[in-house]
């Protein structure tokens, strides 16, 4: 796929200076979604309006991928195009996610790992951040749902 040069700068700016990733994370992550396209732009749109475009692949989509599996936003764009690029591999991620929880990294500036964070599903799992707001959601038992406070709404 041929990138706009102005879509890969931004997508390049906004995942080093919204999401922490190194130039080096960015650019494969870019070189992963642009397998295929149609998540690369949905990425775009998000990152260009906080909106997700509805866009499902084998199944699955931002919300449900964010929600069921805690994964990041960006995470999710990630299982969405290796759905597209190649559906059994991503699969087999997913029930490994939902068997066995997923590591959250974070990196320092210079590239040098920051924190490790293992991430379970479900209620005694880390809350996952809010896609919208970034802040961490809280589980509300009664409904099975993680919920954020600051932008009052489910996850």
């Amino acid at each position: 796929m041929t990138l706009y040069v102005e879509d890969y700068n931004f997508v390049m700016e906004q995942l080093q200076a919204r999401y922490g990733f190194t130039a080096e994370h960015a650019a494969d992550a870019i070189d992963r979604l642009s397998e295929s396209p149609n998540v690369f732009n949905a990425l775009v749109a998000f990152l260009r309006t906080g909106n997700h475009p509805s866009l499902s692949i084998q199944g699955h989509d931002v919300k449900e991928l964010t929600e069921r599996y805690a994964l990041s936003p960006i995470g999710a764009y990630l299982m969405l195009s290796e759905l597209a690029v190649n559906p059994s591999r991503a699969q087999g991620y997913l029930e490994d996610i939902w068997e066995d929880g997923h590591e959250i990294v974070e990196y320092n500036p210079d590239g040098s790992i920051k924190k490790i964070t293992h991430r379970t599903i479900g209620s005694g799992s880390e809350a996952p951040s809010c896609p919208k707001c970034g802040k961490p959601a809280t589980w509300i038992e009664q409904y099975q749902r993680w919920y954020c406070y600051d932008c009052k709404e489910y996850l």
